[in-house]
């Protein structure tokens, strides 16, 4: 079951800033054939990523925990530059040993990466495990990356690859985020903002 802590009002301080510092990015719509359409922008371009990027849905955690499962909570804290406009009030909480994971999402040939944010415990042997699960024609397959947490404060993932198994172009995807820190640790990892990197940004 879920284990949640109310979100009871939006973040007031910083919204009208992230409307400014985004107004010049322009969101673009495509589709994948076999998945449902898209609307990216290039979220990232502040970090010098100009890649453009959608979010997993309620990847922002501003409808509490839809669409996620496990053993988690939801913090009254968003990443601090806000970079997807539609959600802008929470991220993921997890404690030692706590667990979330995506659905299923359909994703086309080339949208082979993602990137996150996510804050640091402060304290030294803290980790966060992410993994990526792909079903395909050709099978179910599995990935780890484990991300040293134990700097404290917001951080940009590294990117994250997803790799393709599909014959038919088209394979589902879910993404899980485990902290694994020795549970004697009292401090928690958060999460928000999980971004896939379509192949559009790069082929054009």
């Amino acid at each position: 079951m879920h284990r949640f802590i109310a979100v009871l009002a939006a973040i007031a301080g910083g919204l009208a800033g992230a409307s400014s510092a985004q107004a010049s990015e322009t969101d673009s719509t495509y589709a994948v054939a076999g998945c449902p359409a898209r609307t990216t922008s290039p979220m990232l371009s502040r970090f010098g990523d100009p890649n453009e990027y959608f979010p997993v849905p309620n990847g922002g955690f501003n409808r509490w925990g839809a669409g996620w499962n496990g053993m988690f909570s939801l913090a009254l804290e968003n990443e601090p530059w806000y970079v997807n406009r539609a959600a802008l009030t929470g991220s993921l909480r997890l404690w030692p040993g706590d667990s979330a994971r995506t659905a299923e999402l359909c994703v086309g040939e080339g949208e082979d990466s993602f990137r996150f944010f996510y804050k640091g415990t402060g304290q030294l042997g803290s980790r966060l495990l992410v993994r990526t699960t792909v079903r395909a024609d050709t099978g179910t397959y599995t990935y780890g990356t484990t991300l040293d947490t134990s700097r404290a404060g917001w951080q940009l993932s590294p990117v994250v690859s997803v790799p393709n198994h599909a014959t038919t172009k088209v394979q589902q995807i879910s993404i899980a985020f485990v902290n694994t820190t020795p549970f004697d640790s009292v401090r928690t990892v958060l999460v928000d903002d999980v971004l896939i990197d379509p192949w559009r940004s790069r082929s054009g």
